[in-house]
């Protein structure tokens, strides 16, 4: 009877030993997923994943590794370590920044039309990465197919002021030589209208000075061969400085004028300044120490 006793509570022992260890070491495999966790960064996009260059791409994902994603693009043309999809020509390694919002989500709209050195896409697989700024190690990739669209037009310049020259890049449709370029007004007025050669690759270049007034206007590209045509918005602003300025100097008017030999304005020939009337003291002064010239000078002459 006491040896079974003795029994029954060496197993009894030995089943809290057992569920003592696996309760620990069920807590430890538990707990290192979340000791290791230090947050992490996903990234999608939104629609079928083939786009056209000149489309809107949308990427988003979460981020719970810091406050802000960067965003960058590799590929075909590209540096293999990236670079802004905004700026096609940046450094390589840089990125578009993304800042990340309290549910730790992140959003970035790439209208790609806007990007600089878009003549670089090609049709191919383009790879986008996002990784948090502050713990770069923490990364997610996508990839998406752009393709070159068999028209398309691309204006080089942002903001155009009167006078500035206007360059226009695109490709055209097989098989047409020469493409027509109408510039109208808001209200349609047909402006100008310039013809352009088309050369066997189907691409096409031509610039014109925006002669027009400060206003919006429209760019239309085509030609009586083709099903379709591509209008473009084309936005004159007034100059922030006008040609001529004047400043005013110690009450002196120097009138500047704008232009590329004038690296320096005029200079200014400073007033006389009056002097300043002297004190009883200063005259007394001067009148002793003029007493001992004029007395060592007479002393000199007399020898």
């Amino acid at each position: 009877m006491l040896l079974n006793e003795m029994l029954e509570m060496d197993m009894l022992r030995l089943n809290r030993r057992i569920c003592s260890f696996v309760l620990l070491v069920a807590l430890i495999l538990i707990m290192q997923p979340v000791l290791a966790d230090a947050g992490s960064v996903t990234i999608s996009y939104r629609g079928s994943g083939g786009y056209y260059i000149g489309d809107s791409i949308t990427f988003d994902g979460k981020n719970t590794a810091g406050n802000t994603t960067i965003v960058k693009i590799t590929g075909p043309g590209l540096p293999p370590e990236g670079v802004p999809l905004y700026d096609l020509n940046g450094i390589p390694g840089s990125g578009n920044t993304v800042p990340v919002t309290e549910n730790n989500s992140w959003r970035f709209n790439w209208n790609s039309m806007n990007a600089q050195g878009i003549e670089k896409l090609v049709t191919a697989r383009y790879t986008i990465t996002a990784m948090d700024q502050a713990n770069p190690e923490k990364t997610a990739t996508t990839s998406i197919l752009i393709k070159k669209p068999e028209f398309y037009l691309t204006i080089q310049q942002g903001l155009i002021y009167p006078g500035d020259y206007v360059q226009l890049n695109g490709v055209a449709e097989k098989g047409v030589t020469y493409v027509m370029i109408d510039v109208t007004d808001s209200e349609g007025t047909k402006l100008h209208t310039f013809l352009s050669p088309v050369s066997g690759t189907g691409s096409f270049s031509y610039g014109f000075h925006a002669d027009m007034p400060p206003g919006k206007y429209f760019v239309t590209v085509g030609n009586p061969a083709m099903k379709n045509s591509l209008m473009s918005p084309l936005t004159v602003v007034s100059q922030a400085n006008s040609t001529v300025t004047s400043v005013v100097l110690a009450n002196t008017t120097v009138t500047q004028i704008s232009s590329p030999e004038i690296t320096q304005p005029p200079a200014v020939v400073p007033s006389p300044t009056p002097a300043l009337p002297l004190s009883p003291l200063a005259v007394i002064a001067g009148l002793f120490i003029s007493a001992g010239i004029i007395y060592t000078l007479s002393g000199m002459n007399r020898k």
